[in-house]
């Protein structure tokens, strides 16, 4: 999916004669969308795998449709070493082609034949070899040394599995056959229909035929996998026969999945009855990665995971356990949103993963509703409100002119803005109409391509104002930017009113020239008290600036411009009415504590409210009994700190304040779970854990869980000897990273040495990656290096694990060690880049870490400006990264030029 070594220029294909695809080829590289001179109709795909060799080979075969006479054609392939190909014209002559390679790094290449081809039906063969990729496309993974392939397509990955027409428009049936060692499995995303033996030591799986699919969604997996068969998922009101389950999981690794497994069916029955749809395909397996660059991938019939997801249990960490209910439900919502109904383009990939942001946070709401996902979508949207304020944000439907482009478009614009857009017009059509409008939407385009128009216009027609709505959610997709209201309440009149103005939001130091006018359709709800009741009113204000008028006798004790945070908007109060409202601050919703303290993130980043004013907020936020909402302020004190506290001794002073503030919180809550705990009480302990031990710097906190990490490492502890093995049940599993991390941080040589002893010793994909990030977090420079050099040991890390690692050391609040692992990214870059394929673009993140000085700016475009020009999603990547680092520092100097006064701490 980003740049990687290619073979050198043109791959050498055949023989001359006659094409199949497009007519006479334009002379310009399509690096964007392909014409639709040639249409494919099915293709066959016959694979032939070992996984513990370097290279594999394959045949394709391609039933097409030529619009119109062509001798040359474009298509996509990279990276394939093409031993021939040929084309079967409508007239019955089987011509050779020839095929180059016309663009490495996009992926495109030319064919062309010795005399033009007649329109109508043709078939493409193409006989090949190709190389593994990394971590995208067909490739190894090597967990415990035992060589297995997998498969990962989205969004650039299948043209160098096979060559073919790889866009998502393209959705056709797909009949794949996997020739394998004879001891090995093969799966795919269908059933397997026959196996027949094959070359001596080897057979022939055929499966199958797909239903309609774009190839991004093609996927298969080979080797030694573990193959659980689980009891199907029984039939219900919507889907009358039964659905095959399984789980696929490396050598050995199989019998982790239980949990994963037993609670698939509940998530399943759950979509189908929102969708009044049975799931869409004929199995269900999913796979656990042993190394995967995504989270997970939606491959219908055959969805695929970061194992540690797969592997949970009830006894895990519970944003390990919570994360497995929302990736999982998150994936299985694309099996409709994405996979059943697709986008034609990557300008509307949103309505796949906006959709199954939203729904995959709706269902696991609906099956544990103790989990608050309602919440974790609206923190969720408030974080993409972050991206969304900079200059260089993109809109939810942004238009990909090119393969550079498309990476762009997986970032927090289109899941996390995109998913509270989708929920706050939910909550103004309603819920019923609302589903009704989404059932509608994927009954007309099963199997098919559907594009923003057509959702759109679905949810406009359940709503009461069909033309408004459809004009307002376009408001929210077709501009980038988070809308800003100015409420000024006025009693004046005989009706109470709510003076509305509206216009961008924009953090201080922006360089956006705000346009006179601009304005969002935005679905307006608002709660106030008045004559002694709460009340709630909605209305789609699509005004620069206008009126609201409550329907109260008199004037309200207070007004919520965001009713429930269901709106994807920021406000700010008239200063009464904002005094009015933080004094009825217990009176509001959960979500509506959120986006109080929220409105004051988006004031001290827009330099309206300075670092003391915020502090003198902290009771009033600590005092909520939300999580989210009383640990709000943490991120800010460790901003504070790191940014504009002037010396040691008011650096010690925040932090002093911040045990003040959370210390209490701890030693009410326990150190240690109890019995009767929530989830929420694990969670909120783990946090202030966190904030005390690792920001707030609490010494007795830090040398007790430093005790428990080096128990957890067999290391003695005062008298108490080790016995040098790894006891990962010696603490909470919600403590054991805390606790190994504590260890390194307070700990020398002889830490590091137990760390990598463990590490090289144990496949549990958690404990590797608690194991690594407290090696990068080691506080001394050859310890540091040292841990470094692990990433270049052949087969040691996986590539997934290039992140807890180095990421532990590029988050140091300390400016030499960011310094030195900066140096060793520049000196490495080539070598990372490999690495990190297809994700390239993280070595820049990597390197720009903490940074927020116009200097480190201009450091990090002289490095990298090149580096990224031709990487999927480099562009953009760096143009916002540099933008960041510019506010941060406009926004430093502002602040710092208020006294930093830190208030005395008493608790509400």
């Amino acid at each position: 999916m980003f740049r990687r070594s290619l073979l050198a220029a043109a791959t050498a294909a055949v023989l001359a004669a006659a094409s199949c695809s497009p007519a006479s080829a334009a002379d310009e590289v399509p690096l964007g969308r392909l014409s639709r001179d040639v249409v494919p109709d099915v293709v066959a795909v016959d694979l032939k795998i070992d996984p513990s060799k370097e290279r594999f080979s394959g045949h394709t075969r391609i039933d097409v449709e030529l619009a119109k006479p062509l001798k040359s054609f474009w298509l996509h392939g990279r990276n394939l070493d093409i031993k021939s190909a040929t084309c079967a014209t409508a007239d019955g002559e089987t011509v050779p082609l020839t095929i180059e390679q016309a663009h490495e790094a996009g992926g495109v290449l030319k064919a062309t034949a010795p005399d033009t081809l007649p329109a109508g039906k043709a078939t493409i063969e193409i006989v090949y070899e190709a190389p593994f990729g990394s971590l995208s496309g067909a490739y190894q993974v090597k967990p415990e040394g035992v060589p297995h392939v997998m498969t990962q397509f989205e969004s650039l990955g299948a043209r160098i599995t096979f060559p073919g027409f790889d866009e998502p428009s393209f959705k056709q049936p797909w009949k794949i056959s996997l020739t394998v060692p004879a001891d090995q499995q093969g799966i795919a995303n269908t059933q397997q229909v026959s196996v027949e033996p094959a070359d001596e030591g080897w057979k022939k799986l055929t499966f199958e035929t797909t239903e309609n699919l774009p190839s991004y969604l093609v996927a298969f997996a080979v080797g030694p996998w573990d193959v659980v068969k689980w009891k199907d998922i029984p039939p219900n009101s919507v889907r009358k026969t039964p659905l095959q389950l399984r789980g696929i999981a490396a050598k050995g690794q199989g019998g982790r999945m239980d949990y994963a497994l037993e609670n698939t069916a509940a998530i399943v029955e759950a979509m189908e009855v929102y969708f009044d749809i049975p799931y869409p395909f004929d199995k269900l397996d999913i796979l656990a990665a042993p190394d995967f660059a995504a989270g997970a991938m939606e491959n219908p019939g055959l969805i695929t995971y970061r194992d540690y997801l797969l592997f949970v249990n009830e006894d895990s960490p519970v944003g390990e356990r919570q994360g497995y209910w929302g990736t999982h439900a998150h994936e299985l919502a694309h099996q409709w949103f994405g996979d059943l109904v697709t986008m034609p383009w990557w300008d509307d990939i949103w309505l796949n993963e906006a959709f199954a942001t939203w729904m995959g946070n709706k269902i696991v709401h609906q099956l544990h509703p103790e989990f608050h996902t309602d919440r974790g979508l609206m923190r969720y949207g408030m974080y993409a409100m972050g991206q969304d304020s900079l200059a260089s944000s993109r809109r939810v439907h942004e238009p990909i002119n090119e393969y550079t482009d498309i990476e762009s478009a997986f970032d927090g614009i289109t899941y996390a803005k995109g998913g509270a857009v989708l929920a706050m017009f939910e909550r103004f059509v309603g819920e019923e109409p609302f589903r009704d409008a989404i059932r509608d939407y994927l009954r007309a385009h099963s199997r098919g391509n559907a594009t923003s128009d057509d959702l759109i216009r679905s949810i406009a027609a359940h709503s009461k104002d069909a033309k408004g709505v459809a004009a307002a959610f376009h408001s929210f997709i077709d501009q980038p930017g988070v809308p800003e209201l100015a409420v000024t309440l006025d009693c004046e009149g005989e009706q109470p009113l709510l003076k509305l103005k509206q216009r961008r939001y924009l953090p201080l130091g922006s360089v956006v020239e705000r346009i006179e006018g601009q304005h969002w359709g935005i679905p307006l709800c608002v709660r106030y008290e008045a004559d002694g009741k709460l009340a709630s009113q909605c209305e789609l204000f699509d005004k620069a600036q206008g009126e609201f008028a409550l329907d109260a006798d008199s004037c309200p004790a207070w007004v919520m411009p965001n009713a429930d945070g269901a709106g994807y908007y920021r406000y700010t109060l008239d200063p009464a009415s904002q005094q009015k409202l933080t004094a009825a601050f217990d009176k509001l919703s959960e979500r509506e504590q959120t986006v109080y303290s929220a409105t004051l993130d988006a004031a001290f980043s827009a330099g309206t409210l300075d670092a003391s004013a915020y502090l003198q907020s902290v009771p009033l936020l600590a005092s909520s009994d939300v999580r989210e909402t009383r640990l709000a302020p943490t991120g800010k004190i460790g901003w504070m700190i790191q940014r504009i506290a002037t010396d040691e001794k008011q650096k010690d002073a925040l932090r002093a304040y911040g045990r003040a503030v959370y210390g209490p919180m701890l030693k009410q809550l326990g150190l240690d779970a109890k019995d009767g705990d929530s989830d929420e009480d694990r969670r909120l302990r783990s946090a202030l854990i966190g904030f005390l031990a690792g920001t707030a710097k609490d010494p007795a906190l830090r040398q007790e869980l430093a005790n428990r990490g080096r128990r957890v490492l067999g290391m003695s502890v005062g008298d108490e000897p080790g016995d040098g093995k790894l006891h990962t049940d010696a603490v909470p599993a919600d403590q054991l990273g805390t606790v190994i991390w504590a260890a390194s941080e307070l700990g020398g040589k002889d830490v590091f040495d137990m760390l990598e002893r463990h590490f090289r010793s144990t496949a549990d994909p958690s404990i590797r990656g608690d194991l690594l990030s407290a090696m990068g977090n080691m506080d001394d420079k050859a310890l540091t290096e040292r841990a470094r050099q692990l990433v270049f040991e052949k087969d040691l890390l996986r590539r997934n694990e290039l992140g807890p690692l180095l990421g532990s050391q590029a988050g140091t609040d300390d400016d030499d060690r960011r310094v030195e692992l900066r140096a060793w990214v520049d000196q490495h870059f080539d070598k990372l880049a490999e690495l990190s394929a297809p994700k390239e673009r993280r070595v820049a993140s990597l390197y720009s870490a903490n940074m927020c000085s116009p200097e480190e700016a201009r450091d990090l475009d002289a490095k990298f400006a090149q580096r990224m020009a031709s990487i999927e999603g480099g562009p953009r990547g760096m143009a916002q990264t540099k933008e960041r680092i510019q506010l941060c520092s406009d926004l430093r100097e502002a602040q710092a030029k208020h006294p930093l006064v830190i208030p005395e701490y008493k608790a509400l």
